[in-house]
């Protein structure tokens, strides 16, 4: 393992729907390895055993406590639904935020819900999925999952990496979020595009989310949307380039 990088700000990686803070441990691994530190919090609602009854702003404070521990300021990686939660958390506390890395990644604008950017078939599975739950919940369907998300990877390896995921709050895909000032914000960002991604329609996420950030620095690696899982090596070499990127574009949280 090699010595933490000081040059390097401390990353924290915000996870997506159906996962928890482990979901990042492999690509966590490569991080360290190339020096930098890093955080991943499992956000309200995605624990063993959590209730699911969780609002947009319970996932929100769960970044917020880990900024609370951090002296400097970090880089924040966001995955699919974990964009609109870095969205929330540079709205609010834009000083913390050395650059924003948006991976196959929601960038919402004030007063959208992420589910205005999903297609309509996804969003009637959303709802069917919430009613037949006890909890208000919603669980990822095998082959939804293999077809859409874990599409590059082995048979095996897909049914692996679909035991690991846990059911997923509805309420806070449904709700609008405050993002007055985010457009506003100076905070460099940066856009992980995964060129085997099928979790969305072709150009959803690329360059359709990713348009709507200012001037970002655009990575694109060749991947599916559990990148994380399924190609981590490459994952974490993007969220390093990104980062480093950003910082030639400013070195201070507002340029």
């Amino acid at each position: 393992m090699s010595d933490h990088n000081d040059s390097m700000p401390t990353t924290v990686l915000v996870h997506g729907s159906w996962h928890d803070g482990s979901s990042w441990s492999v690509v966590q691994e490569h991080l360290a390895a190339s020096g930098v530190r890093s955080v991943a919090p499992t956000l309200a609602g995605h624990g063993q055993g959590s209730s699911r009854n969780v609002t947009h702003d319970d996932y929100v404070a769960s970044v917020l406590e880990v900024l609370d521990d951090e002296p400097r300021p970090v880089a924040l990686v966001g995955h699919s639904f974990g964009g609109s939660v870095i969205s929330r958390v540079a709205e609010l506390q834009p000083e913390r935020c050395q650059s924003l890395v948006y991976y196959s990644a929601f960038v919402p604008l004030d007063g959208e819900r992420v589910a205005d950017s999903l297609p309509e078939p996804m969003i009637g599975f959303l709802e069917q999925s919430a009613a037949a739950s006890s909890d208000d919940s919603c669980a990822l369907p095998y082959e939804l999952f293999r077809t859409a998300f874990a599409n590059t990877a082995y048979e095996s390896t897909a049914r692996a990496l679909h035991s690991r995921l846990l059911p997923e709050p509805r309420r806070p895909i449904f709700e609008r979020l405050s993002l007055p000032e985010f457009e506003a914000l100076e905070i460099p960002t940066a856009y992980i595009t995964c060129r085997e991604d099928r979790a969305l329609p072709p150009g959803a996420f690329y360059p359709g989310q990713s348009s709507r950030l200012e001037d970002p620095v655009v990575i694109g690696i060749d991947s599916d949307h559990e990148a994380l899982f399924t190609t981590p090596d490459r994952l974490a070499a993007a969220v390093v380039g990104a980062i480093q990127a950003c910082r030639l574009n400013g070195d201070e949280p507002h340029r």
